[in-house]
């Protein structure tokens, strides 16, 4: 099978609680990557994104590591690549806890950069690592002219970046449009929380996607890291005589790891091996639990050289 990963990659400087500061190569690489690691021999990774020139060659050369990563969706750019500082632990016991300072993103990926790709793909990944990966217009553009599985992580679509570079957490008014051109889309605790301008529930937020007048909408999916995973999908449902679908959702526990190292990554790593699993098998359920194993175990590793490890 075929996939494309459509986000932007990025270098991460990574301030760990007790004073160490780790550079690495981030962003969507670490989707790109760990589906790469986790695909058959016979699957072909086909990552989409811009990349500053600065960066270009060194980022290239990390990805003609893996043998079933194809490099003809990339495009070179004068833009600097995107330089992201993540503070850890700084106001919060929870090891997960950071705070993000950012330079400007690379360009946004036009729609043409994705088409002529389209009649290869089989499943479509899209991960908005910056926020602007791509515009809403050119997610409606994909879904209308691609028919295999879509999944789509809104990650940072929720953000805003101050001048000073730092970043917080702010609504969505096009949200419903982001969560309902797709088959199933990810999302964290505080994503979710801040999501809406009328301060919306999980539950209901869930029930708008899923039940709503657009696309049809498989699967929603809230990733709470040590608090685990709420999937919710509609399900027939029995009254007496009468048959109905209503929404229906999972709790997964988190998946104790005592090696810790980083959890840089992990929700990149839970949307690849999520969009892998699923779009091979098509069950909703197993392909969370089968994420969040692998969402888990990344966190004992740390940076993207290490995702190898994730086989």
């Amino acid at each position: 099978m075929n996939y494309l990963i459509i986000g932007e990659p990025c270098v991460d400087v990574i301030h760990k609680a007790g004073g160490d500061i780790i550079h690495s190569y981030g962003g969507i690489l670490y989707s790109v990557i760990s589906m790469a690691v986790l695909a058959d021999k016979t699957d072909n990774i086909i990552p989409v994104m811009n990349i500053g020139e600065d960066e270009f060659d060194n980022i290239t050369k990390i990805l003609s590591e893996y043998p079933n990563i194809r490099t003809y969706g990339l495009n070179k750019l004068k833009h600097p690549t995107r330089k992201v500082n993540l503070y850890y632990n700084l106001y919060n016991s929870d090891k997960s806890a950071r705070f993000e300072k950012s330079t400007e993103p690379t360009y946004t990926v036009n729609y043409n950069d994705v088409e002529s790709l389209l009649n290869m793909a089989d499943a479509v990944l899209v991960n908005m690592i910056s926020g602007v990966d791509i515009t809403i217009e050119t997610l409606k553009n994909i879904r209308k002219n691609f028919k295999g599985f879509m999944h789509i992580d809104i990650h940072n679509i929720v953000m805003e970046t101050k001048e000073d570079g730092s970043r917080n957490h702010v609504p969505v008014d096009n949200w419903y449009e982001w969560c309902t051109n797709t088959d199933t889309v990810q999302m964290n605790q505080f994503e979710i929380k801040v999501l809406s301008r009328e301060k919306l529930t999980e539950y209901k937020i869930a029930e708008e996607i899923l039940f709503n007048n657009i696309h049809e909408v498989k699967g929603v999916i809230v990733t709470r890291g040590v608090e685990g995973v709420t999937g919710f999908t509609k399900k027939m449902k029995e009254y007496g005589t009468e048959k109905f679908r209503d929404l229906d959702h999972i709790e997964i526990a988190a998946i104790e790891n005592p090696n810790f190292k980083d959890s840089t990554g992990c929700g990149d790593v839970f949307a690849s091996a999520f969009t892998l699993d699923y779009s091979k098998n098509g069950n909703f359920d197993k392909s969370i639990h089968f994420a969040n194993r692998l969402a888990s175990y990344s966190s004992s590793l740390e940076g993207i050289s290490e995702l190898k490890e994730l086989k």
